[in-house]
């Protein structure tokens, strides 16, 4: 295909134009009108119409700058200007901007609150009745303290994921899990939290899951122990946490 305005060869008519766009800084006609049967170029090739044929453009649209009609408001009196593709016009710009009564009043008012605390870290909040009353295990300030008092609190029977009585780990768990405490300091080997700040014994988490050992003596070894408080416990748990015996807090 040959440019129609250098004369240079391209291999395709694709070619030709993208060159002729961008050596001549013109695109080339791609579409022709249906009114007036010139030619002419549209960016997506999906134009019917040129400028000057198009129906739905100039004074054949609605919003066409002078397209406007003029009305008398009804509360001041003054001739104001509008479109016909809006509503029919009532009241000037003026009119509705200072007026008072024109639009309805807001008709929502702060209902009845009540004050609760959040009943793990004891902030205060101000919430409506209905709130504290569909709350299963009280109201929580956050998310996040929902999730550490359901990690000290919803444990055993209580847990979603409870199976049944508890889970013989024999005598020899029982040995570990004081040689692991005393080893750790009694201290959450991921947050730091001690046995005085949390009132209790910290638990101590297997690593590797006791159920992936075929005997469970195989699992109770000081190198798959490692004390965490029940908050970090749930969170290895779940996977949110990686702990191994000898991590940095």
């Amino acid at each position: 295909m040959d440019c129609p305005t250098c004369g240079k060869s391209l291999a395709t008519e694709q070619g030709m134009r993208q060159h002729h766009t961008k050596v001549h800084g013109e695109s080339l006609p791609n579409r022709t009108c249906k009114g007036c049967e010139t030619e002419f170029y549209d960016s997506k090739s999906r134009r019917a119409y040129c400028d000057d044929c198009d129906p739905n453009a100039g004074a054949h649209n609605g919003n066409w700058s002078d397209a406007t009609e003029t009305a008398t408001c009804d509360r001041c009196g003054g001739s104001f200007s509008y479109y016909p593709s809006n509503k029919d016009g009532t009241y000037c710009s003026d009119c509705v901007e200072d007026a008072d009564g024109l639009l309805p009043e807001n008709p929502s008012e702060s209902g009845e609150r009540i004050s609760v605390r959040c009943e793990h870290c004891g902030t205060d909040l101000t919430v409506v009745p209905s709130r504290a009353a569909d709350q299963r295990y009280g109201v929580f300030c956050t998310l996040e303290c929902y999730g550490e008092w359901l990690s000290e609190h919803v444990v055993g029977s209580d847990h979603h994921q409870w199976e049944g009585g508890a889970f013989d780990y024999g005598q020899r768990w029982w040995r570990i899990r004081r040689r692991a405490l005393e080893r750790d300091g009694y201290e959450c080997q991921h947050c730091g939290a001690d046995r005085d700040e949390l009132g209790r014994n910290p638990d101590v988490h297997h690593i590797e899951p006791v159920r992936s050992f075929d005997r469970l003596e195989d699992a109770h070894t000081m190198d798959n122990v490692v004390t965490l408080c029940r908050s970090c416990h749930r969170r290895a748990e779940e996977g949110a946490i990686t702990v191994l015996v000898g991590d940095e807090k």
